[in-house]
């Protein structure tokens, strides 16, 4: 996947009514059964508003869904690999702990998510956007990220290391302590991001052609051992 500037097409937003018209509605156990028994089936689940499912700790690996609201649901710890979601929205969801990885985000939307912890390593993000995010320790490390918006969110102590993206934009995103060794930040814009703390590898390759302001210069220089007065 090439590495560019941002393209001006912004992420695709999930082929989902947003107040959930014309969905099915389950709540707690009940959306919590579903999204379970969908799981162990092997079948995609399709057109459902799910509220309040609480599937702490379990076996989701596989599941599928797409065109789908998830709000207010619990996720940590669950088993998600290569769990595949399309036209999905998440609002408030605690995926924190979830071992998503190998799986894939296709037109997807995070608003208010927790995932702390949540292992998204080897996973396909594509026209993915997601505000007001608590992603601090998220594993990306080996991912693809591809027309993605990260807006108000924090991804301090993230693992990026070999992240590949395309057409990716920070607005106010909190990268600090973030590992990003073997995945080039050229062409990324960082001026809105906090990015003290930032690890690249001893050669510092990651973050050459990366788009900084003045004070990120001097914060990123500190990385090379010179001392700035």
């Amino acid at each position: 996947m090439k590495n560019t500037k941002p393209h001006p097409r912004p992420p695709a937003p999930p082929r989902v009514a947003a107040g959930g018209q014309g969905l099915a509605l389950l709540e707690g156990p009940e959306a919590a059964a579903r999204l379970y028994a969908l799981a162990g089936a092997e079948e995609e689940g399709a057109g459902l508003l799910l509220r309040g499912a609480d599937l702490t700790g379990e076996d989701l690996d596989g599941l599928t869904l797409s065109c789908c609201i998830l709000e207010n649901c619990r996720l940590t710890g669950a088993g998600l690999r290569r769990a595949a979601f399309t036209d999905c929205l998440f609002r408030r969801c605690d995926l924190s702990g979830a071992q998503w990885y190998d799986g894939s985000l296709l037109r997807c939307r995070w608003e208010g998510v927790k995932a702390l912890g949540c292992n998204l390593a080897g996973a396909r993000l594509r026209d993915f956007a997601c505000t007001d995010g608590r992603l601090d320790g998220l594993r990306l490390d080996g991912a693809g990220l591809e027309y993605a918006r990260l807006e108000a969110t924090s991804l301090a102590g993230a693992n990026l290391s070999g992240l590949r993206w395309n057409a990716l934009v920070l607005d106010d995103a909190d990268l600090s302590g973030a590992c990003v060794t073997s995945a080039s930040l050229r062409g990324l814009d960082l001026r809105r991001c906090r990015i003290s703390g930032l690890t690249a590898g001893d050669s510092l390759r990651e973050l050459r052609g990366a788009i900084v302001d003045p004070i990120q210069a001097a914060e990123l220089a500190r990385l090379l051992g010179l001392d700035i007065r």
